[in-house]
């Protein structure tokens, strides 16, 4: 089954209070659920002006910052901008150097070593700084928390103005000056500036809010605030935006060198490819070398020394990804061979060969990958660094707070931080932090995808596509805006790219098709060939292919519709109850073999095979019409849809009853019979006292089909179902054959429930089990299923008492839990594989049967 890899959580509809022309409603839609509602605010939003940026001097301590830097130009004084290792610092810092050097000014940079020095101003870098002839020290991107080195910097005799973006503590630094949207007591009205955007705003505020200045130096700005994930609205949005287009014409050597070497067209720039191919670039300077390497290059007008320095700055990321990849691969051995299956809920790792500057994208890529908070320690000698990556659900700076008796400090948010720890402590560490992951829910944990909106198959248009690149660029506080859309059938699946590892699908709904790409979900070809209708949550773009566009939804998850509401439980389990009892499916054999005489035969002249484009309709037409009919379901789940439909005509549920098995009372009480029952039991006689016979869906193979149809006259006989029916007797198929991990772990629950010497237990406590195991979608009928399955190998012997089971025997001497020589496990591959060659061969079928249009 295909359930998806996130949780769906659908934002509540909303209705715009006003239209504007030629704007598609989705769009407003979307601007107001993102909670841009007003008609100026969503027409801000859309044009991304520079002309809408805010006057620099809003900003607290701007105009000490402004006079002290002028004084200090005029004066010929030794200004020394110090900046960060990131993108954003890096960025930040160049930006204020090459504007301070066109005005005139004697300006040197200082990025401290990531491995060295850590992050922030500290006391050997200012001595240095200070014995260099500086006098004044602009921060980017740091300072804000630097009470002391700050102090200690005045008795050096050196000024700094801090130009931060980072959250303020209590206490606030006494320098010169201090730029920080985030002062509490600071007026801006914009809060989520990047450290160069702070940076950009001192630079306006130098130069008098020069457009030509502002404009210049918007490449660098967006470079820095895109990879630095603030959010990309008001402010940052028109950074970013504007940005975006400067970089494709940006004069300036490195970037052009940085280009080149990246491999990338300018005209093609766009939010990603700044996120995952420039600035990893610029951010491996800092996390295996020197920073400083991506300031020169950024700062040099040279065009060989540009050149000279991206390939170096290229060395080095080749050499982080290779770091990286022997980090991850070590980290998920360790996790396959130590990982405690029942307790562990935090993955801890360390060792002593690791990167300190790699380790926290790799936790990165572990936690997504495994879906549970990874923390990783670089150990260096008695110390260890650590980078800790969380998922929602789980707040990893609390959990540290919890444990900071233990850490010699740390510091981050949420989902990401950062510590020391002595080694020594690792080992008690690590059993700490899971004691306090399960106190909480793993159900909290389970990834969650937000969908924007339902769209319906009429509102998926080329033109909604073109209209979504009016709120790009996309990023963190503006992603790509994520739909649904339901009940789609699957035309066509085919697997694409190199290892076959992605999938083009076909997709339709109400006679309009659509085009698909999965990257990634090549794994869910076969069942996505055989699957029923489908949910999709999906990006919306046009696909740019030789020459050729074409509307195209990018899938970001897809779901088989499980319907699981009262109607669908209570058909589930009486039908599934009854399929393995003795006149039932699979005991009976009524796959029935090649030889049996009458699947030899071919059909009757009379029989048709009906093309009924609305099969709900038309059974209810036949319910109307007087004459005493039956309906034959072959699955619980075409007769939830059809039932769903006809509860809603009273004139209809007086008349008609619901049956999984027959005798002739029930047929002699009811007018209308919907038989739900794989079998051929019951049929025999229903056909002989009712007038018409509706076969709703497909039997289960070729040869039932014949048998159904030779049991019946062809003058009462009604065959409305297609080919596409066949997915979802494949669906019971998949439902009732569990996948090996599900028999593992059911087993493993009993051995654990028999080692506590409690041998009777309720199906509800495996269910609830398997869901903390990540089977979401456990249900009853798979653990009783798999429960047959087990004592059938030899594993188990128990009692099935309504909901309770009771173990009366179990071998727990089992080394090989070999399913596959359970006859009922056989079975079920049989039925499966007879369900496909009907799926295959109902081409065939057709061509016997006379068809005719309803």
């Amino acid at each position: 089954m295909i359930d998806g890899n996130y949780l769906w959580e659908l934002c509540p509809p909303v209705t715009p209070a006003f239209n504007v022309k030629n704007l598609n409603p989705v769009i407003l839609k979307l601007l107001k659920s993102r909670g841009i509602e007003e008609k100026e605010d969503v027409m801000r939003f859309l044009r991304a002006s520079l002309d809408d940026m805010y006057n620099p001097m809003m900003l607290k301590d701007m105009d000490k910052a402004v006079q002290r830097v002028k004084k200090a130009l005029l004066a010929g004084e030794k200004i020394t901008v110090y900046g960060d290792y990131d993108v954003d610092g890096i960025t930040g810092c160049s930006l204020l150097v090459r504007v301070l050097k066109e005005m005139g000014g004697n300006v040197d940079f200082y990025i401290p070593s990531r491995l060295d020095e850590g992050y922030g101003l500290n006391i050997e870098a200012l001595e240095k700084i200070a014995r260099s002839g500086t006098t004044l020290i602009i921060t980017v991107d740091n300072g804000i928390s630097s009470e002391e080195e700050v102090k200690y910097a005045r008795k050096l005799g050196l000024d700094i103005i801090i130009t931060d973006h980072h959250e303020p503590h209590e206490v606030v630094p006494e320098a010169v000056a201090v730029i920080n949207p985030k002062q509490k007591d600071c007026p801006y009205p914009f809060k989520e500036l990047a450290g160069v955007g702070v940076a950009l705003k001192f630079v306006q505020a130098l130069t008098n809010c020069s457009r030509d200045v502002t404009i210049k130096y918007l490449d660098l700005a967006a470079l820095g605030t895109i990879a630095d994930m603030v959010p990309l609205v008001d402010e940052n949005r028109i950074i970013a935006k504007q940005g975006i287009r400067a970089l494709k014409t940006t004069d300036k050597q490195g970037l052009l060198a940085l280009l080149m070497q990246a491999h990338l067209d300018p005209e093609v720039l766009d939010e990603e490819k700044i996120s995952y191919i420039l600035a990893p670039r610029l951010n491996a300077a800092g996390r295996i070398s020197d920073a400083a390497l991506a300031v020169q290059l950024l700062l040099t007008d040279n065009d060989s020394e540009a050149k000279e320095l991206a390939k170096k700055l290229e060395i080095l990321n080749r050499e982080r990804q290779t770091i990286e990849t022997k980090i991850y691969n070590e980290v998920k051995e360790y996790i396959e061979k130590n990982m405690k299956t029942f307790n562990d809920r935090v993955i801890v790792a360390s060792s002593a060969d690791w990167h300190p500057g790699v380790i926290g994208i790799v936790a990165s890529k572990l936690a997504q990958s495994y879906c549970m908070p990874c923390i990783l320690i670089a150990e260096e000698g008695e110390e260890g660094r650590g980078s800790a990556r969380s998922i929602p659900g789980f707040n990893i700076f609390n959990a540290l707070s919890e444990l900071s008796y233990m850490l010699d400090k740390f510091g981050g948010h949420e989902q990401a931080a950062g510590f020391t720890i002595r080694v020594k402590e690792i080992e008690n560490f690590r059993s700490k932090i899971n004691e306090l992951a399960r106190k909480i829910s793993r159900d909290e944990w389970d990834l969650k995808l937000k969908i924007d909106m339902e769209l319906s198959s009429n509102e998926i248009t080329p033109e909604l596509a073109e209209q979504l690149k009016l709120l790009e660029p996309f990023g963190f506080g503006n992603p790509k805006p994520i739909f649904v859309c339901k009940n789609l059938s699957v035309e066509n699946v085919k697997a694409v790219g190199e290892g076959e590892k992605h999938l083009k699908i076909q997709l339709k709904k109400k006679e309009k098709e659509f085009s698909a790409i999965g990257f990634n979900f090549g794994y869910y070809k076969n069942e996505l060939e055989i699957a029923p209708f489908i949910d999709v949550a999906f990006w919306l773009e046009i696909n740019e292919w030789e020459g050729i566009r074409e509307l195209q939804l990018n899938l970001k998850d897809i779901k088989i519709p499980y319907l699981r509401d009262k109607i669908m439980i209570k058909l589930e389990e009486e039908y599934y109850k009854r399929f393995f009892s003795k006149n039932t499916l699979l005991t009976a054999n009524l796959c029935l073999s090649e030889s049996n005489a009458n699947t030899q035969k071919n059909f009757d002249d009379g029989v048709k095979l009906l093309k009924v484009k609305n099969k709900r309709r038309y059974v209810k037409d036949l319910f109307e019409s007087g004459k005493r009919t039956m309906v034959k379901v072959n699955t619980p789940y075409q007769a939830w849809r059809l039932l769903a439909y006809l509860r809603k005509f009273d004139n209809i549920k007086s008349d008609m009853g619901v049956f999984f098995n027959l005798n002739k009372t029930d047929i002699q009480n009811k007018k209308n019979i919907v038989l739900i029952n794989p079998g051929l039991d019951f049929l025999k006689l229903a056909a002989d006292l009712m007038e018409e016979v509706v076969f709703y869906d497909p039997p289960f193979s070729i040869e039932l089909m014949k048998a159904h149809v030779f049991n019946i006259s062809p003058k009462k006989m009604h065959l409305i179902f297609n080919r596409e029916d066949l997915r979802y007797n494949y669906m019971v198929c998949e439902k009732l054959l569990p996948k090996k991990e599900f028999l593992v772990s059911v087993f493993g629950f009993i051995y654990m429930m028999v080692n506590k010497r409690k041998a009777t237990f309720a199906i509800k406590e495996i269910m609830d089990f398997l869901k903390r195991r990540n089977f979401r979608k456990a249900d009853r009928i798979a653990v009783i299923n798999t429960l047959n399955i087990l004592e059938e190998i030899g594993v188990l012997k128990h009692i099935l008492n309504g909901d309770e089971i009771k173990v009366v025997q179990f071998n727990t001497n089992v080394k090989n839990l070999d399913y596959r020589l359970s006859p009922t496990y056989q079975k079920l591959l049989h039925l499966r594989a007879k369900v496909i060659e009907f799926y295959n061969n109902f081409y065939k079928i057709q061509e016997l049967l006379k068809q005719e249009e309803f």
